[in-house]
């Protein structure tokens, strides 16, 4: 089953309009507000991510005016495939997209929620992580999870959370614990999910809307920055109903200085890694940003070999790992976002230094930054980290050099008069 939307339409107009019918998205990525086509253009993904892909990878079909001002379909096999292939992660910067088509998937009206408590290592924690999403190996085994998604409180303990759709018959049995987390009064999800660590695991049920935007109202954890008292239980009581606090109004109203003073004093980064190396990366996170919580989330990556931005690393068909397969490897997302404790401990940490390192650290090896965050790196350097074969073949096939600004000036703080053009007569038509 297909679904076709504009671009602006957000998350939670998709799973209001969709999941009353029995289906979601593939991937719903949990923030009200994301964009379908932000999504697209740029990155989504969510906990069922690693049946599914990132949220361009459910997609079949865009449709996208050009620089010329013709409107095309493009799909993997018409003849418009290359462009199909090339518009996740352009930022727009092909052509404007206009309509997307991407796959629902059947679902239950509720989601077993199970939080087992991880206390240990970074490679206790990392190693009780990869077996979350195991796949089957017979048919004794429990299937894989719907969801799986991973908090990291601090450098010893974790609470690793799976989900499985469940009818409403079945949450409603005596003895199953119905837990309504999106009520404006319920304490933020993060903060109930730490509380594993102290009660142990326990499994309870949540309405399946709920749970797919369970990040909405706390931001994750970012509205505790944005408002300190947020989840406070009078807070909550009274006016939980107005959180979350809208991003874009934010930034809007963001002056320079403090847009400055957050980037120096502040971690927003999402790291895409294969996730072989979760490891590793858990142990630089710690020593250069030292950021908790941390959210891990693995997701497939299909194979291209065709020059996308992504791709899979080359011949891991070589060493697979756990969900690996000949069509995919799995990859982890490890979201970085808060003021690191160094910072809270008033030492000395510079927020451009530590991004600096961290893309350094990404290009060497082989994995990719998320691109709606504060980017430091060079043009050169960030052309070293994606690969720009088939991107620029594209955007000069159809028209969009000279028109569009190329990714990297869309996304980084360099200075981007160089790459604005005029309009072409046909899209100031448009206008």
């Amino acid at each position: 089953m297909l679904i076709k939307c504009e671009p602006m339409v957000c998350m939670s107009e998709v799973s209001a309009a969709v999941l009353p019918l029995g289906v979601a998205p593939q991937v719903l990525p949990e923030l009200d507000d994301l964009t379908v086509g932000g999504v697209i253009n740029g990155n989504g993904l969510e906990g069922s991510s690693h049946l599914f892909g990132l949220f361009s990878d459910t997609c079949v079909a865009y449709e996208l005016v050009l620089a010329d001002g013709s409107l095309v379909r493009a799909t993997a096999d018409n003849e418009y495939s290359d462009l199909f292939h090339a518009v996740p992660w352009s930022h727009g910067s092909i052509g404007l997209l206009v309509g997307a088509e991407f796959r629902l998937t059947p679902v239950k009206e509720y989601m077993k929620v199970t939080y087992s408590p991880v206390t240990g290592t970074l490679d206790d924690i990392a190693s009780h992580y990869l077996e979350s999403y195991r796949l089957p190996q017979n048919d004794y085994e429990e299937k894989v999870p719907d969801f799986v998604e991973t908090m990291i409180f601090n450098d010893t303990n974790a609470v690793i959370t799976t989900g499985r759709y469940a009818s409403r018959e079945e949450a409603t049995r005596k003895g199953n614990v119905i837990n309504e987390i999106g009520w404006w009064y319920k304490p933020w999800f993060h903060t109930h999910v730490a509380t594993a660590l102290k009660r142990g695991k326990f499994i309870e049920y949540v309405p399946a809307r709920e749970y797919h935007h369970r990040h909405t109202r706390s931001l994750y954890w970012e509205g505790a920055l944005i408002v300190p008292m947020g989840n406070h239980p009078l807070f909550r009581f009274f006016l939980g109903w107005l959180m979350p606090p809208k991003v874009s109004l934010l930034k809007l109203t963001m002056t320079n200085s403090l847009r400055n003073y957050y980037e120096q004093r502040h971690a927003c980064q999402d790291m895409l890694i294969p996730s072989r190396k979760v490891v590793d990366c858990l142990k630089f996170c710690h020593d250069n940003f030292e950021t908790y919580p941390l959210w891990l989330c693995p997701h497939r990556l299909p194979k291209k070999r065709m020059g996308t931005m992504l791709d899979c690393e080359p011949e891991y068909e070589k060493d697979m790992q756990w969900g690996d397969t000949e069509e995919a490897q799995m990859w982890t997302d490890v979201g970085i976002w808060t003021v690191p404790l160094p910072v809270l401990r008033n030492e000395v940490w510079d927020g451009v230094e530590a991004t600096k390192s961290m893309e350094k650290w990404l290009r060497d090896n082989g994995s990719y930054q998320c691109l709606y965050a504060v980017v430091e790196q060079s043009e050169e350097e960030f052309w070293q980290m994606f690969d720009r074969t088939l991107y620029d073949a594209v955007r000069k096939k159809y028209g969009a050099e000279g028109n569009f600004m190329s990714v990297y000036y869309k996304i980084s703080k360099s200075k981007k008069g160089q790459a604005y053009s005029s309009a072409p007569t046909s899209l100031k038509k448009l206008q």
